[in-house]
């Protein structure tokens, strides 16, 4: 099998499904086999060999000379870069400051500078002294926390430990400082999981049970023991040096990224099937939590599985719940996903609640089930139509007839036989995905238009939509929040250039204006002579940056709403201005283009939306719950059982308000009903075992939906105020 340097796959999805600091490893794309099979040959297993100095050297000269010769913006990397992927990667070895002492960062402080020249020679250097002192401090701190965890930990002692990590945390000046830093961590992560085990936790109690406070250091203690297990595996070095080289390439710009040989996830998202539960995943603090459930997944056809659950601890294979509070992201994946019939089971908490334990079947979970869908809603006498697209994808029959452009097509046609007064197209959330869906479904809503630029290094294109439409053009809506990215970002900015629609959501978008291609590295062998292909792994590298009609890129600043309901969805949100290696905003100068008519008084809807988000109170409440929240979450954190409760139970409020603040009271839900062909008998439609009731969850979901009700009265405005 030969390993092809030019193997290339466009991605132009933003994010993987974790929005946390790390995002989940995605592994290589498969490599094409252009050859016809020669059985009489015998194969020669790839050479991955990570623990052998010469391969991870090599490993960094493959990748880095691929970008330098293909990047959009590489600039080089000198001093300045070598110090971030210093600390970085310092931090993804020990991201409490108490595994290394001040003596160790010392002596690996002479490499601040160097890493930069170890990337032009080819070297390994930093990393191979980093893991050397690392394999032996995660040993000593494996027996300090186990010694630690052995004894009760005094609840009334007055004492605090700050939990919102900083660069500047000072590392222990020597072994007892390192081990009373050790146990004050643990201390803090005992008494979160005696809040989650104590069901009375948020009510004013203030007795000590030490039979919890037992049951909980030893859910700690299990977490740690699993951690230091993997952290002390033969595969340990092979993970870490992985994550080296993610945070080096992501110093270069945060989409580029390298994948190693054998992880298969990267795979699962090309092809978008895996076996699992069907759930995305979130990262707030240390806690995973349920994002989104895919309509086709397990989680979502179950009606056991909430959004926003946080998952307290899965079974392991020994029969054993393992609390998953702060474990790698990969690791977490790895234990949801399973062979198909298989069983998992999880403890799930929603915020406030007592936590429950459910068991689910893994099933194949294939993401094109997970299309654009539409809905009816009726208010004050004017019928109008819900689109919501989750991703932008592709046929992945080849046909182009089934890509998300289509789909949105088949729903506009079924929403003008029902007679809407006008449109809204949801992308919260929405990634992002292929560039030529989202020009091809412009066309449902306008002629045909400019769309977008596309600038590599050495061309500039213009995308246009078909000349076929527009399909429907009456009044239209585009929801977009801040995890709506990429193409994303193409279509609400394109509405909004062409003065076609109004964009409602968050401050901004996510602020994504690049697209990736992905590469093998590698270099072939020689079956004659025995000697293998060496596989190093993949590169996601940025080729080419997208641009506005205007001229303006959606690169870091987003699109920003003509109606912003508030400012960020989540604290835990990533925008791509978090990322200190975003590449810069910049604009062109393009060829004049012409507006679609709008039919009605932008700057009036605009007014009259203000004023009512002004006088929501629930609006209003959830900005002030989420301020609240974050300084909660910031706060030095008391490690006395009546503080630290004060603390749990205040913020375990907040969140409880924000979710009860976001679903409209009972008497004032918005009618909701499917979207159905008038020319079809609904009796002769077929429905998957299931549908039914996953589609009442999803328009129940829809009309307590305070943000969509919002959006409800901006169309109401358009047709009131028209010119």
């Amino acid at each position: 099998m030969k390993v092809c340097q030019g193997t290339k796959i466009l991605l132009l999805a933003a994010a993987a499904a974790f929005t946390g600091p790390r995002a989940i490893a995605q592994s290589r794309p498969p490599i094409p086999m252009n050859m016809p099979a020669q059985p009489s040959t015998p194969t020669i297993p790839p050479m991955t060999d990570v623990s052998q100095p010469g391969y991870r050297g090599a490993a960094i000269a493959s990748a880095f000379k691929k970008i330098k010769k293909d990047h959009f913006n590489y600039h080089g990397v000198d001093d300045a870069y070598s110090r971030e992927v210093w600390e970085k990667f310092m931090h993804v070895l020990d991201p409490n400051n108490d595994i290394f002492l001040q003596e160790d960062i010392q002596q690996l402080s002479t490499y601040k500078d160097k890493i930069d020249e170890a990337i032009n020679d080819g070297s390994s250097a930093f990393f191979d002294a980093a893991y050397a002192i690392y394999s032996k401090r995660i040993r000593e701190a494996e027996s300090i926390c186990m010694r630690i965890l052995q004894q009760p930990f005094d609840m009334q002692q007055h004492e605090s430990v700050e939990v919102a990590w900083n660069k500047n945390w000072p590392f222990p000046a020597n072994e007892q400082a390192r081990e009373n830093s050790w146990r004050r961590f643990l201390k803090y992560y005992t008494l979160r999981h005696y809040m989650e085990m104590d069901t009375a936790a948020t009510a004013a109690k203030k007795t000590f049970n030490p039979a919890i406070e037992a049951k909980a250091r030893e859910n700690v203690r299990k977490w740690y023991a699993e951690y230091f297990r993997q952290s002390t595996s033969k595969d340990a070095m092979k993970e870490k040096f992985t994550q080296f080289m993610e945070v080096m390439i992501g110093e270069v710009d945060p989409h580029s990224a390298y994948i190693a040989p054998d992880d298969r996830s990267f795979n699962e998202m090309l092809t978008k099937r895996y076996y699992g539960l069907g759930i995305e995943l979130g990262i707030k603090e240390s806690d995973f939590f349920v994002k989104r459930m895919m309509p086709g997944g397990t989680a979502y056809k179950s009606g056991v599985v909430k959004e926003n659950d946080i998952i307290v601890a899965i079974m392991d294979s020994k029969g054993e719940m393992v609390p998953i509070n702060g474990m790698d992201a990969t690791h977490v994946t790895a234990m949801i996903r399973g062979d198909k019939g298989t069983s998992i089971t999880l403890k799930l908490q929603q915020p406030g609640e007592q936590a429950r334990t459910v068991t689910l079947k893994r099933d194949e979970v294939i993401d094109t089930e997970n299309r654009a869908k539409s809905a009816l809603i009726e208010k004050n006498g004017k019928k109008f139509g819900y689109i919501y697209l989750p991703t932008f994808y592709v046929d992945a029959s080849g046909t182009g007839l089934k890509g998300c452009a289509g789909d949105v097509w088949t729903e506009i046609e079924k929403l003008k036989e029902n007679e809407v007064d006008g449109i809204i197209m949801d992308l919260r959330g929405n990634p992002g995905g292929a560039l030529d869906e989202v020009v091809r479904m412009c066309a449902g809503f306008v002629p045909a238009s400019p769309i977008s630029w596309l600038r590599s290094k050495d061309s500039l294109q213009r995308y246009t939509s078909p000349a076929m439409g527009p399909l429907y053009d009456g009044p239209l809506t585009v929801m977009v929040d801040e995890g709506s990215a990429s193409a994303s970002e193409i279509f609400s900015a394109a509405m909004q250039d062409l003065g076609r629609g109004i964009i409602i959501g968050t401050a901004s978008t996510f602020g994504k204006g690049t697209a990736q291609s992905g590469f093998s590295l590698g270099k072939s062998g020689d079956v004659a002579k025995n000697i293998p292909d060496t596989v190093y792994g993949t590169l996601r590298l940025t080729l080419q940056k997208f641009y506005r009609i205007t001229g303006a890129a959606t690169q870091l600043n987003g699109v920003t709403p003509d109606i912003v309901l508030q400012n960020r969805m989540s604290l835990e949100s990533i925008m791509e201005k978090d990322f200190s290696s975003a590449l810069p905003n910049d604009t062109l100068k393009l060829l004049p283009f012409d507006k679609v008519k709008s039919g009605y008084d932008l700057k009036k809807v605009i007014q009259l939306a203000n004023a009512r988000i002004k006088a929501t109170p629930a609006l209003a409440d959830i900005d002030n719950n989420m301020a609240q929240l974050k300084t909660l979450r910031n706060k030095t954190m008391l490690l006395n059982l009546e503080d630290f409760r004060k603390a749990y139970s205040a913020a375990h409020s907040c969140e409880k308000r924000i979710q009860q603040d976001r679903e409209l009271p009972a008497g004032h839900t918005l009618l909701v009903a499917p979207a159905l062909l008038r020319s079809v008998n609904p009796a002769t439609l077929k429905t998957t075992p299931g549908e039914e009731l996953r589609s009442k969850a999803w328009l129940e979901k829809l009309s307590k939906d305070i943000y969509l009700d919002q959006t409800v009265s901006v169309l109401e405005d358009m047709l009131s105020n028209r010119l």
